[in-house]
């Protein structure tokens, strides 16, 4: 019994949902359009989270936001990403006992209240706010809540626990109490169902049907409306949903006893009903073209205010040509012109006036078994408009205004081939043949297509690799011929050729039609849809645009047959394929471009898919989601990385095209083909440094908006090739630089005060021996006759005379070599301490008195006697000689070594060389080096190889000491010898 009481009652609510739905056509069938919608599915399928779909949203970004029962999707036209709520993300409203309800401002939120609950959505960052009771304290707001609304002006307005009406104004700046007791406005409870804002006027909702209309800046009422007074008090109450335009707003109304659709006008401060039925109204929206779209439990209505139209569709029809029962529950238009169905247990339908261009007759509608085999091959015209359709199974007549189909007859057999043709070509069948002017046939066999000349009986054929299935002569005197690898193109007046394939824009390589509309457009069909090419004469060259449709835009789904095309009386084109055929009616087929940028949704580094948030070798690349990403940091090693985009193609997201670049590695933009919507840019070894990626789309058959994408990506480079790094090399450099340039010069410059102190020293040193010898000469002059005088013993008081004179002179000498050894010591170390311009000029003026003196001595006659040197002496020399001799081929031997060697100090060793051998040490070793240098260049040595044997640094340095030893060059004295 429970059985059958449970089968009565299914019966008894599909009867009567048949009587309400023929109820409603009968009542509409007088406003009916004949517009056709077909809808395409988006379920769980393709990676919706369920089929329960209770709002619909479009994003700043263009995204689309659904909300299923659950959990929120974000529909990016390629893929869903999903976002996971909890108790966490939720506050409590204690009044609202409605559905889903969105609001999006322009500060990033989305806020969505359903039964009791308010969550907030952060679009930016792609995640729930947790705890949304937090912002409103930002703002002031820390009572509990019982309603919460957002105007057109995005507004918040927030009903508190203590019956206040709060204000958050749009800058999010501040909060304030713009009415009191907000449920009582008769002086009796009413519960507030919703709020609107047109031109600084504030509408309030109430439950009652109570309408109140308050000026935003005074807070003081303008006037009050009452439902009650057009409507009867069963259609309206239980809920009210509401949509503002600039000067009026749509209100949806439902009752126990049925539902109403209104529009209030604000100039009239009226209302005017456009839809009463006794079905629940669930969701209204409007489209760009300002129709209204209404849904409810059996489909949904399209109103046109502007003609006055009003269309129900109580079955949605998808692309394949299902047909579908299913309550609605949300609609939404979004800004491409789309409109998006979310139904009750089926998913979301989505329909675009571009995307089902194609009306496709399927097997379906003709009278034939589920297992039959059937094809369409070809058509023709009735004089009553009707098309014969010609199949396998027979010929059908087609009525294009109502849709019906019924058996004709029996297949009419026709031939497109020439008869004249089966003597031309008795060996080859002919499978198409078209006149060229009178005297020219054209025609196709399998594997050939030919010319053949009816007067001169001349036949000129062209060989092929592949079958050959149409051909077609447009208006412009070119043979098209399609082939199963190609589409040949040739011009029959300049015997031109050209091929075609997918890779110049072809839907597919195999074409099965070709015909020709008014507006010269070339349409094709192929084993994988239709192909319009649009050619475009230019001085020198034709260009050629296709544009493709595919089972997104209405195409069967199998292949289209040979030859099978039809262009009916009024421009109707007809194909014909496996199950069925299509028809269209052409009209400009340019399709809706994309005026968005693409956006980015995913990055990959060596295959990786990089997540937001998450770390990746111990750092986070992407810190926000990456569509609010602008610039990604990389390092070295991460240089092969793939960049994922879409365009948000959602009318056909199989013909989407993009230009992209990467600045600084592309010279020029590259271009694809995306045959899911989305686009892929994948680079490898990337040197380091900072690139800009920019990405650009189109959809099919449109111009490039030139609305770029951009994104930088920045490689980092290892330290040592790090700015930093070549700022320390460049440091580095220019101190060692420095360094050197300073060592140099304080070398020279030692170098420089060491040669002058030797020179100073040997002019000292030949000064003082001159003077020396001056003042000695005289002194033993007079000391040697004294010696003579004092031997003489008889002469007592003159000899102590004499001796007296002796002692003086001795003194007098003793005085002379104490002045030559204080002057002889060396100068001093300290260059500092060196007053070279003072020495220089004192020299100078002791040199000019010494030569004076010699100018006087010179006037005299002296006789001086032979001195020789003391056996210790000679040692002494002897000695030194020998240490000088045995180090006479080092350049470093200097003044301080020898004086090692011969165990003296500098100073004594100075002094008794020049008492000895009248020179400095420093003269002494240059004059035995230069001796020895003067004897092997008597043997021929070369000046080179002599400086090296005698310890001079340079050859250079050793010409110039020669010639001052010796008064002449070392060339000329070897030269002098070798004379001699």
């Amino acid at each position: 019994m429970i059985l059958i009481s449970f089968v009565l009652k299914i019966i008894g609510v599909l009867f009567m949902r048949s009587l309400i739905t023929l109820f409603l056509i009968l009542f509409c069938l007088p406003l009916m359009a004949d517009k056709h919608y077909a809808f395409t599915p988006i379920d769980v399928t393709q990676g919706l989270s369920g089929n329960k779909v209770r709002n619909i949203a479009q994003l700043p970004d263009g995204r689309m936001m659904i909300t299923t029962e659950g959990q929120l999707n974000i529909y990016d036209g390629t893929r869903f990403n999903y976002l996971h709520y909890d108790s966490c993300h939720s506050l409590y409203l204690s009044e609202y006992a409605g559905y889903h309800h969105d609001y999006l401002d322009d500060h990033g939120y989305m806020w969505l209240k359903n039964w009791y609950q308010l969550i907030v959505v952060d679009v930016n960052h792609e995640r729930l706010v947790i705890h949304p009771d937090s912002l409103l304290r930002e703002w002031g707001v820390t009572e509990p809540l019982k309603d919460f609304f957002m105007d057109k002006s995005q507004n918040l307005w927030l009903v508190t626990s203590t019956d206040d009406l709060v204000r958050i104004d749009r800058k999010r700046e501040h909060s304030e109490i713009f009415l009191s007791d907000i449920s009582v406005p008769n002086g009796v409870s009413d519960q507030l169902y919703d709020i609107g804002l047109i031109q600084h006027q504030l509408f309030l909702f109430y439950r009652s049907g109570l309408l109140i209309c308050y000026d935003l800046g005074s807070r003081k009422e303008i006037y009050r409306r009452s439902l009650s007074d057009y409507l009867s008090a069963g259609t309206y109450g239980a809920t009210s949903y509401i949509v503002f335009t600039d000067d009026c707003f749509y209100q949806l109304c439902n009752g126990p006893q049925g539902s109403v659709m209104l529009v209030f006008d604000t100039q009239l401060r009226q209302w005017r009903a456009i839809l009463e039925t006794k079905l629940w109204l669930n969701d209204l929206s409007i489209d760009k073209d300002q129709s209204i779209w209404v849904c409810c439990r059996y489909g949904l209505w399209n109103i046109d205010l502007v003609q006055n139209k009003t269309q129900y569709i109580p079955t949605l029809k998808l692309v394949d040509g299902r047909r579908i029962d299913t309550e609605v529950s949300t609609l939404c238009n979004d800004n491409q012109g789309g409109l998006w169905v979310g139904t009750a247990n089926r998913g979301i339908l989505y329909y675009h006036p571009d995307r089902f261009r194609f009306q496709n007759i399927g097997k379906a509608l003709f009278p034939l078994r589920d297992d039959q085999s059937f094809y369409v091959t070809g058509f023709s015209e009735t004089d009553q408009s009707e098309i014969l359709v010609k199949t396998n199974a027979g010929t059908y007549l087609y009525n294009p205004q109502t849709g019906n189909m019924r058996l004709y007859g029996v297949q009419i057999a026709e031939s497109s081939v020439d008869p004249l043709l089966s003597t031309v070509l008795p060996d080859r069948p002919v499978l198409q043949s078209l006149s060229f002017g009178k005297d020219t046939l054209v025609g196709i066999t399998h594997y050939s297509w030919f010319l053949y000349d009816k007067k001169g009986k001349h036949l000129k054929s062209y060989n092929t690799s592949h079958v050959c299935n149409t051909l077609y002569i447009d208006a412009s005197k070119r043979l098209w011929v399609g082939t199963e690898d190609g589409l040949l193109l040739y011009d029959l007046q300049t015997g031109k050729q050209r091929m075609f394939y997918t890779s110049d824009g072809l839907v597919n390589n195999s074409i099965r039609s070709i015909t020709q509309t008014s507006n010269g457009h070339i349409w094709l069909s192929t084993a994988g849809g239709i192909s319009s090419v649009t050619v475009h004469e230019e001085e020198g060259a034709n260009t050629y645009q296709f544009v493709n449709f595919n089972h997104y835009d209405g195409v069967i789904t199998d292949e289209f047959c040979e030859r099978s095309v039809f262009q009916a009386t009024d421009g109707t084109l007809y194909w014909g394929g496996i199950n069925g055929f299509n028809r269209y009616v052409p009209g400009g087929h340019s399709s809706t471009p994309l005026t968005g940028r693409p956006l980015f949704v995913g990055f990959s580094l060596a295959g990786e898919l990089i997540e937001c948030g998450k770390e990746y070798q111990g750092r986070c690349i992407l810190k926000q989601p990456l569509i609010q990403t602008h610039e990604i940091v990389l390092d070295h090693d991460q240089n092969f990385f793939t960049l994922e985009f879409t365009a948000l193609n959602y009318i056909n997201p199989t013909q989407t095209y993009y230009r992209y670049q990467l600045v600084g590695v592309d010279k020029a933009e590259r271009e694809i083909h995306s045959s899911d919507g989305r686009g892929y840019a994948t680079y490898t070894d990337l040197p380091a440094g900072q690139y800009v990626f920019r990405v650009q789309a189109t959809g099919n058959g449109s111009s490039w908006n030139g609305q770029y994408a951009e994104i930088r990506i920045i490689i980092k480079a290892l330290f040592w090739y790090t700015p930093l790094a070549w700022g320390l090399y460049i440091s580095l450099f220019i101190i060692l630089s420095v360094g050197v340039v300073m060592a140099y010069w304080r070398r020279k410059r030692r170098k420089l005060v060491r040669e002058q102190k030797e020179k100073l020293d040997e002019m000292k040193s030949v000064f003082l021996q001159n003077m020396h010898s001056e003042l000695a000469e005289p002194v033993d002059r007079i000391i040697a006759p004294l010696d003579t005088v004092l031997k003489r013993p008889d002469e007592l008081c003159s000899r102590k005379q004499l001796q007296h004179i002796r002692q003086d002179a001795v003194e007098l000498k003793s005085l002379i070599s104490q002045l030559s050894e204080g002057i002889l010591l060396p100068v001093s170390s300290d260059e500092n301490s060196l007053n070279m311009e003072e020495l220089q000029v004192s020299m100078r003026q002791l040199l000019e008195q010494q030569e004076q003196r010699k100018k006087q001595a010179l006037c005299a006659s002296v006789e001086v006697e032979e001195s020789f040197l003391s056996a210790s002496d000679e040692e002494f020399l002897r000695k030194a000689l020998a240490y000088v001799e045995q180090n006479i081929d080092n350049i470093d031997y200097s003044v301080e070594i020898l004086s090692h060697d011969m165990g003296m100090d500098r100073t004594s060793l100075y002094r008794r060389l020049v008492m000895v051998a009248g020179k400095t040490p420093t003269n002494f070793i240059r004059s035995i080096r230069l001796k020895r240098a003067a004897q092997l260049f008597e043997q021929g040595y070369t000046v080179a190889e002599v400086a090296d044997s005698v310890g001079f640094s340079t050859s250079s340095y050793l010409s110039k000491c020669f010639l001052e030893e010796f008064g002449m060059r070392p060339t000329q004295y070897a030269n002098k010898r070798r004379k001699e």
